[in-house]
C-alpha cells in the first residue's frame, strides 16, 4: 500500500495557477450599481436633505411643530418645569434644544468646513462621526 500511494502522488502532475482575467461584463455591472448608488447619495444630500431642513424650518416657525412646542410647553408648565413629572416628558426631554432656543451646534466632525449640515443634529453626520 506504501508503493501505491508514492505512485499515485509522482503520477499526479502539478499545475501551475494562471490568472484569469475579470469579464468585463461583470465590471461594468458593478460599475453601474456604484455609480448609481454615488447619484442617489449625491440627490439625497444635495436636494432633499436641505428641502427638508427648510420646511422643518418653517414649520417650527408658525406650523404643526410650532404648535407640538407650544404643547409641550404647556405640559412643561403644568409639570413645573420637573423633567420627570407631567406628561409627555421624554418629548419635552428630546425637543429641549428647541423649546428653549437653543438651535447652535457644534460641528460635529470639526476637520469639515462649517456649514449647516455640518451640525451635531444632523443624524447622518453624527452616526458617522
Amino acid at each position: 500500500t506504501m508503493t501505491r500511494r508514492r505512485d499515485a502522488a509522482s503520477s499526479i502532475i502539478a499545475r501551475r495557477y494562471t490568472p484569469t482575467p475579470v469579464d468585463p461584463a461583470v465590471v461594468a455591472q458593478q460599475l453601474t450599481v456604484i455609480g448609481a448608488s454615488g447619484l442617489a447619495g449625491f440627490v439625497w444630500w444635495t436636494q432633499t436633505v436641505p428641502a427638508a431642513r427648510i420646511e422643518v424650518s418653517k414649520s417650527k416657525r408658525g406650523g404643526e411643530i410650532s404648535d407640538y412646542l407650544e404643547e409641550l410647553d404647556e405640559a412643561d408648565a403644568a409639570a413645573d418645569g420637573r423633567p420627570t413629572a407631567g406628561d409627555k416628558r421624554l418629548e419635552r426631554w428630546l425637543l429641549t434644544d428647541w423649546r428653549e432656543g437653543n438651535t447652535r451646534k457644534e460641528p460635529a466632525l470639526p476637520m469639515l468646513p462649517k456649514s449647516k449640515f455640518n451640525s451635531g443634529d444632523n443624524p447622518i453626520i453624527a452616526a458617522t462621526a
